[in-house]
């Protein structure tokens, strides 16, 4: 079950919405735990029981953390994050390294690679986001904060379902005080359904609408590819990633706001970034960013062990490079999602260099905010496209077309790419994702506001009437047509 699906939308989040707010305070966590296993076992009836299980076994290991002294408490540690690593890479990776173990073994003795058997368990979906919060869980009550008694309150942390599809990655030690004790009015329902709904626009409406155009550009031949259509295919890619991302992200939040919970944003107006390491730091999967360095590069070392001296830097590029190792393996067990981590990593290490932060200081602020934008966007969006071709091949005809040398005769033309629907859907998403936009509308609210009394009273029914009209489009969309899934459901 996906949160754009007619199926949640209509039957689900309501059933849940009427029950959750009928049992007393004391019953909501029970509530939104078993609501968040049937969401799981709705689609993965299968993976339930090892959800349980894993919910049962990461609470065990969190009780003795938590009352063991010394080294049984770093034995325990241990036990539970082999135990959870252990799971993910059963279920991730135990195909992926059949796989490149059987073409690794036929590079030297063809055909042997043969008799390596295929061991493949299938991907139960928000494995990876439970894996790294009941990490944050074990490593944070090992740190000495405080552990939840209750089975229901560990066990919603690591399930909370709004959450398990695509994130945001919470952290156990700022999750459970929300946990514990939180809000529940018709304030937090409200702006919470406001993004939710802003959330499914975007997919339905916008991502879903571009993805048939990218679909489309990307099975072009070469011969089709002229300058314009390359250009408008890489732009629809990054359009689609930004509003598929973000919007389930919205979803997430929006439902966990529903509830009562303040979860972290985890988008920053991803292309308005200044450098490649603004990009994944402070705009991109923010929450992620911030779990891998926090239980993965500072515990290796960081930056503490530089000093004076070149040889001393190389302890970052180095726990650098495992980290950027780790990420990409843990989005995608493929060896493209590796190669591209690597491409990110280059740049994320070339930024930290001396050389070039004694450039950065001679250039003009302005000119350099500019020039940083228009590379850290094309750097993300060429890692966009390589995540997306089928081969290198189609990836150099896509460069070598946007560069001016790609097949100028050919008969096709942009506008019959698009339908009328998809064409102005394109041009508005393209709008609100220009890095200035958000600027720009954020300065003439607060001008309309200051100047004019009663704005802020007409702006808010406004925009609500404004999404509930969109919202009901969204909704007849949900109901009378197929709705595309989304590529990292099994993330």
């Amino acid at each position: 079950m996906q949160f754009n699906s007619s199926l949640f939308v209509m039957l689900f989040l309501p059933l849940l919405l009427v029950i959750y707010y009928a049992v007393p305070n004391k019953y909501k966590n029970l509530i939104l735990l078993a609501s968040s296993i049937a969401f799981y076992a709705w689609g993965e009836p299968i993976y339930c029981f090892m959800l349980i299980i894993s919910l049962i076994v990461n609470h065990v290991l969190g009780k003795y953390i938590a009352e063991s002294k010394d080294n049984n408490r770093k034995l325990f540690l241990i036990l539970s994050i082999v135990f959870n690593l252990g799971v993910a890479a059963v279920f991730r990776y135990a195909a992926f390294l059949c796989i490149s173990l059987r073409e690794f073994i036929s590079l030297f003795w063809m055909g042997l690679g043969s008799f390596v058997p295929v061991v493949e368990y299938g991907m139960p979906f928000g494995v990876a986001i439970f894996t790294i919060q009941a990490i944050s869980y074990s490593v944070d009550i090992y740190k000495g904060a405080p552990r939840r008694e209750n089975f229901v309150d560990t066990g919603l942390y690591l399930a909370f379902f709004p959450n398990l599809i695509v994130g945001p990655a919470l952290k156990y030690n700022s999750m459970i005080p929300q946990i514990e004790n939180r809000e529940y009015n018709l304030k937090n329902i409200s702006e919470g359904l406001l993004r939710f709904a802003s959330g499914l626009i975007k997919i339905v409406l916008v991502a879903n609408n571009l993805k048939i155009v990218v679909d489309g550009i990307f099975s072009l031949t070469k011969t089709s590819l002229s300058i314009a259509i390359s250009w408008t295919g890489v732009i629809c890619l990054a359009l689609q990633v930004l509003y598929e991302f973000t919007g389930y992200v919205d979803m997430a939040i929006g439902l966990a706001r529903i509830f009562g919970f303040v979860l972290p944003e985890e988008f920053n107006n991803p292309y308005g970034a200044k450098s490649v390491t603004d990009f994944w730091t402070n705009r991109w999967r923010v929450s992620l960013s911030a779990w891998f360095k926090e239980y993965i590069y500072i515990p290796l070392g960081g930056n503490l062990k530089v000093g004076g001296n070149e040889h001393s830097r190389k302890w970052m590029y180095i726990n650098m490079g495992i980290t950027i190792f780790l990420c990409a393996l843990w989005h995608k067990a493929s060896w493209i999602a590796i190669l591209v981590g690597i491409y990110f990593g280059f740049f994320l290490m070339i930024e930290k260099t001396r050389r070039v932060e004694r450039i950065k200081a001679k250039v003009p602020a302005k000119v350099g905010r500019v020039l940083g934008n228009i590379y850290a966007v094309a750097v993300v969006v060429l890692g966009w496209m390589m995540l997306r071709v089928d081969s290198v091949s189609q990836l150099w005809s896509f460069i070598r077309a946007m560069a001016g040398f790609g097949y100028i005769n050919t008969r096709m033309g942009i506008r019959e790419l698009f339908d009328n629907e998809s064409f102005i859907i394109f041009i508005f998403a393209l709008i609100f994702a220009l890095p200035f936009t958000k600027t720009l509308l954020t300065k003439l609210y607060t001008k309309l506001k200051e100047k004019f009394a009663w704005f802020e009273n007409i702006y808010r029914p406004v925009y609500v009437i404004a999404v509930t009209a969109i919202l009901a489009f969204t909704v007849l969309s949900l109901s009378s047509g197929e709705n595309s899934v989304f590529e990292y459901f099994r993330y």
